[in-house]
């Protein structure tokens, strides 16, 4: 269906429309917020929030940008003042589950080489997490929207409200702190 259509449909108060907008972005609403905000229950927690802001704002929707843009913006800023109340809490990792097996779960196999590769690869990508946790918080922002969530300068730009030329600086500066602290581990990425 039209996105215009279905906005429409959505600020009348039709119900149908909004579980449509539910049914397809709720997936990648919760791994944004999940990678935001490190916790399984807190990024499912901020989906129903978001959605709820979006239920009772959708009047408000200007229809400036997609629908989607608008979602991912009320995602960031409500996750990002769930970090500020929690900012007494000084470690985290980027990605928590119920159990550390399940997330680095290996396949032992009898060859040496693929254990070996195996631990170092889930090294790695412990380091890489913790070095992307460390850095200041609007830098995580934007490395988490544009190289794990892949998305576009242009709806970065639109989701944060800011410039493009900004956006660009500003990924471009995270990359270089994040750089500086996977230099940390040099044995784990040479």
């Amino acid at each position: 269906m039209d996105e215009k259509e279905l906005i429409k449909r959505l600020k009348n108060g039709d119900d149908e429309a909004f579980n449509e907008i539910v049914e397809s972005y709720s997936k990648k609403l919760y791994y944004l917020c999940l990678k935001m905000l490190q916790n399984e229950s807190d990024a499912e927690d901020t989906v129903q929030t978001i959605f709820l802001k979006a239920y009772t704002n959708i009047s408000r929707f200007e229809e400036k940008s997609s629908i989607s843009t608008w979602l991912y913006r009320i995602g960031v800023n409500v996750c990002t003042d769930l970090l500020r109340k929690r900012k007494k809490e000084t470690t985290t990792s980027l990605y928590s589950t119920n159990s550390d097996e399940e997330e680095y779960a290996v396949e032992i196999q009898d060859e040496k080489e693929n254990v070996e590769e195996a631990v170092l690869q889930k090294e790695r990508k412990e380091a890489l997490y913790e070095a992307i946790n460390s850095l200041k918080p609007k830098q995580k922002e934007l490395i988490v929207l544009r190289e794990i969530e892949n998305l576009s300068y242009e709806e970065i730009a639109d989701i944060l409200r800011m410039n493009v030329g900004t956006v660009k600086s500003g990924i471009n500066r995270a990359r270089k702190a994040l750089l500086e602290k996977l230099q940390k581990n040099t044995e784990l990425f040479s």
